[in-house]
Parts: C-alpha cells; structure tokens; sequence
C-alpha cells in the first residue's frame, strides 16, 4: 500500500476516533465509563499517530516501547486522578 493511502485511512480513522470521543463525552454513562472509554480511545489514536504519521512502524521495537509507553502512563495517571477521591 502506498504512504499516501495509509496517511489517508490513518486520517480517516482518527477523524472517526474523534467523533466516537465527541459522542462518549456526551453520554450517559458514569464518570468512570466515560473515563474508561475515552482514555482507551485516545490510546487507539496515539498509536495511529505513531505508526502511520511518525512511521515507527518500520523502527526498532524498543522505540515503539517507548512511544507507546508514554500514552499507556499519561492515561493511568489521568485515570488515577480523576477516579480516585482525594486527588
């Protein structure tokens, strides 16, 4: 597949990403579903970012490690202030 169409459906996908945010934000679901779900959703679209706009799919994995471990850490720690009471 050529560099342009894979730009293209990572687009297209986190465009889609961004709606289905948009919607869970306004949901009825609790704070920690909501929480819960766009946090897994913005993991989804780091790891878009990373491997079709960056192209670390084509690098070493000790860096696909780390530039996915830093998603992974900013959404625990998020989670972990926002559900727990205390804060």
């Amino acid at each position: 597949m050529s560099n342009t169409k894979v730009l293209f459906l990572c687009w297209l996908a986190l465009v889609g990403a961004t709606a289905v945010t948009v919607y869970l934000g306004a949901s009825p679901l609790t704070l920690a579903a909501q929480v819960g779900a766009v946090l897994l959703v913005a993991i989804i679209k780091s790891g878009l970012i990373i491997d079709g706009f960056m192209e670390l799919r084509h690098t070493q994995r000790r860096w696909r490690l780390i530039m996915y471990g830093w998603p992974l850490a900013m959404s625990l720690i998020i989670a972990v202030t926002l559900l727990l009471p205390g804060f």
